[in-house]
């Protein structure tokens, strides 16, 4: 198997190509270039040589990376091969990495002048991406972040190469790869595809070797460390002047808008749209962690540490011994578990009063969000009345509340704060109409809200379609249109779901 080398054609200001280019050249059996009439192609001739082209190897002058490094390495199988490029070390993405990684052997690459060159120009490494370049001698006192690139220089021995070694494996496991750039007698440098446990037996015969460390996490830009990173990006100095202004309280709003925007995507169906809903959500609540962390209240960490432990905490019939056999049976312990954590809070609120002061035990109502849409507000508190004992013995109680409020409302004046008053006992008696029967008020309601619509627009069509304003109808003919509306409907749903 003979050796691939990267050889790049730059000239001095007096046209000469550097000499070690050039001998690196002449050694190689077979010189490639993309094409034969490039300007690559006219300065190997220059010096005597003849050419191979990327057609000469069955290749279009647009081939994949993948293609060109598969070709490499077919013809070195034959002899040495000398890849030779203008604007060198400027290849195609992909192609030294890829040889990198799949030649058998090291990869030789002229001229350069320093490791570090070779690292960062020729191994793909995204440069909007976080790259920290470290000296080997300040090694010990880096604090490493495993999701960016890392260089380290200054490895001029073995003594060193095995201290870096020994640093790097305290942060990153013994198999994770590596690359070596040293130099060569002949003045190219050598890249070695290594491991980080490969670096303590290192034999280092170059002053000043460098080694790349690639992130042993996901890579940007996936993954949710990257969003976390970005946010940070965003609201830090000189980042974007709206994301910076923000606080808790001026996001408390979009985060209602998102989270309500998620659920139309679900009752649309849609869930492509459902999926970039809820990366809206989740972008909230990176801002409003990357905001605590900014104040040193809590981080992302935190957010995420809380979360597993309440899941934990309120599953006890997964994670601990308490046993649920129905849905019922769960919700009965989680009622059971809120109320123990109301309490816990209650008496930690207790421990950090003022002497003197006491914190009250939390009432069977505490902790329900007022913030909550209305009906879901209703059913929440009627549902935690219930269970505390404030119940109906069955739903014929309720049926006469209902009844009995209907009453007090009509005998009110219209526009009145009594009117206001009794409507609201009305709605909220039909929401524990609605408990008792084992229907969510607000998932009813928002679906006859969705039905007046359908049929409200299929009236305007209706309309629109024999020249009619419906703003301009009989209440006889809203009535006609309605019910037309109202059989298009169930002719759509068809006889199995009427």
């Amino acid at each position: 198997m003979g050796s691939i080398a990267i050889v790049g054609l730059e000239q001095d200001a007096g046209g000469a190509l550097d000499e070690r280019a050039a001998a690196r050249l002449a050694k190689a059996a077979y010189r490639v270039v993309a094409n034969g009439d490039g300007e690559a192609a006219e300065a190997v001739r220059r010096l005597g040589m003849s050419v191979s082209t990327y057609a000469d190897l069955g290749l279009p002058p647009d081939a994949p990376s993948d293609s060109i490094v598969q070709a490499l390495l077919d013809l070195a199988v034959e002899g040495d091969v000398a890849l030779a490029a203008f604007g060198y070390p400027f290849l195609r993405t992909g192609v030294i990495s890829g040889l990198l990684s799949r030649a058998a052997g090291s990869l030789d690459m002229f001229p350069v002048s320093s490791p570090l060159q070779v690292l960062v120009l020729a191994l793909d490494i995204d440069l909007t991406a976080d790259v920290d370049i470290v000296d080997a001698s300040s090694l010990a006192g880096v604090t490493f972040h495993r999701d960016t690139h890392l260089i380290v220089t200054g490895i001029d021995n073995a003594l060193v190469a095995r201290a870096v070694g020994k640093r790097l494996r305290e942060n990153y496991a013994a198999e994770h790869s590596v690359v070596t750039a040293g130099c060569l007698e002949s003045g190219g440098f050598d890249l070695q595809l290594a491991t980080v446990a490969d670096l303590e037996d290192a034999a280092v015969t170059c002053r000043d070797t460098a080694v790349f460390v690639a992130p042993s996490r996901i890579a940007p830009p996936g993954g949710f460390d990257e969003l976390v990173r970005l946010i940070g990006v965003l609201r830090a100095p000189g980042g974007c002047p709206w994301d910076r202004e923000q606080t808790h309280e001026s996001l408390g709003k979009h985060m209602v808008e998102e989270a309500y925007e998620a659920v139309h995507a679900i009752e649309q169906g849609d869930l492509s749209d459902l999926a970039d809903e809820l990366g809206d959500v989740l972008l909230q609540v990176v801002l409003h962690a990357q905001i605590g962390a900014e104040e040193n209240a809590f981080t992302v960490d935190d957010v995420i540490a809380g979360i597993i432990a309440k899941i934990r905490r309120r599953h006890p019939h997964i994670f601990g011994s308490a046993t649920a056999e129905t849905s019922a049976d769960v919700l009965r312990n989680w009622d059971e578990i809120k109320r123990g954590e109301r309490a816990g809070k209650a008496a930690r609120d207790g421990d950090d009063a003022e002497d003197g002061e006491r914190a009250s035990a939390p009432g069977v109502l505490a902790g329900i969000t007022p913030t909550l849409p209305a009906l879901m507000y209703a059913q929440k508190m009627s549902r935690r009345a219930a269970a505390a004992g404030f119940e109906w013995e069955n739903i014929d109680g309720v049926w006469d509340k209902v009844a009995e409020e209907i009453e007090e409302l009509k005998a009110t004046t219209a526009g009145s704060p009594e009117a206001a008053d009794e409507v609201g006992d009305v709605l909220f008696t039909i929401v524990n109409v609605a408990r008792h029967l084992g229907i969510d008020s607000e998932d009813a309601l928002r679906g006859t809200c969705a039905k007046f619509g359908r049929r409200f627009e299929d009236m305007e069509s209706q309309a629109a379609a024999q020249g009619i304003d419906v703003r301009g109808l009989s209440l006889d003919e809203y009535e006609r249109l309605w019910r037309t509306a109202k059989d298009n409907e169930a002719a759509e749903r068809g006889p199995d779901r009427d």
